[in-house]
């Protein structure tokens, strides 16, 4: 634990951006009018108008790009951009480093309706992170959930 700095602080974008081509949006239009022209059918007004509320979202969504999150670590917690973490609501911690796809810190909070937190690393130093990390939390592999796998597949 020799030779940290006082607190860590480094760059990254909110999310990783997938670019979404043409193919992309039509698939979204696709899927969102087959579930408009179902709901028709079954005369379920109310999932029709859901559906298309959905695609458009969907379709808003995926073409934003994210901004330039500013993140720190020291020794009273986390932060990420305006969001901040005590240690003491955060249970474990895994970096999940497999450049170039996945470059992360996710953290497992004690709270049952929140339970991860992911930052991206960017190019700050993982090993570093992970040491002065280890002062406080304690290291556990935490797995990719569903939700976050989805999101990948749907390149979200």
């Amino acid at each position: 634990m020799n030779n940290l700095p006082s607190k860590i602080r480094w760059s990254a974008p909110e999310y990783e951006f997938h670019e979404k081509n043409t193919e992309w949006y039509w698939v979204l239009g696709i899927i969102t009018a087959a579930l408009v022209l179902t709901a028709f059918i079954l005369h379920n007004f109310l999932f029709a108008v859901f559906a298309i509320l959905a695609g458009f979202s969907l379709g808003l969504y995926g073409a934003r790009r994210p901004t330039l999150m500013h993140h720190e670590i020291n020794p009273g917690g986390i932060s990420a951009g305006n969001k901040k973490i005590n240690y003491e609501h955060i249970d474990h911690f895994w970096i999940n480093y497999e450049p170039p796809m996945k470059k992360e810190i996710i953290f497992e909070s004690k709270k049952t309706f929140s339970p991860h937190t992911t930052m991206l690393i960017g190019h700050a130093d993982p090993e570093q992170i992970r040491r002065y990390l280890l002062q406080y939390l304690r290291e556990k592999k935490i797995d990719e959930s569903f939700v976050s796998a989805l999101a990948h597949f749907l390149k979200f």
